[in-house]
């Protein structure tokens, strides 16, 4: 196991262009693949298990039908209530027209 100060001296001479000998691009080779085992390891530990897209599919299309359903619901009290106000107004106006007698 390469250390941490190993790999990023090794790291830093190489960006730079420096001439690595074989053992020391092996070492350097070698700390890449420390890190990158262990970024693997915690981006796996990290990842939550994908829902199921068919289930979630199927929620967003009962959910769909139920607005669906209840704008058409809406829709439908408020022709109601426009009725019924217009009935309240002609009720109204009976009361206030005096009937001939």
């Amino acid at each position: 196991m390469i250390s941490d100060e190993l790999g990023m001296q090794l790291h830093d001479l190489d960006t730079i262009g420096e001439q690595l000998t074989a053992r020391e691009k092996e070492q350097l080779e070698a700390w890449y693949a420390q890190k990158d085992a262990a970024e693997k390891s915690m981006l796996e530990a990290a990842q939550l298990p994908l829902p199921n897209l068919v289930a979630l599919q199927n929620q967003v299309d009962i959910a769909i039908e139920q607005l669906t359903v209840g704008v058409q619901r809406l829709h439908q009290i408020t022709q109601e209530n426009k009725s019924l106000r217009e009935e309240i107004s002609e009720i109204k106006q009976q009361l206030i027209v005096p009937r001939s007698a």
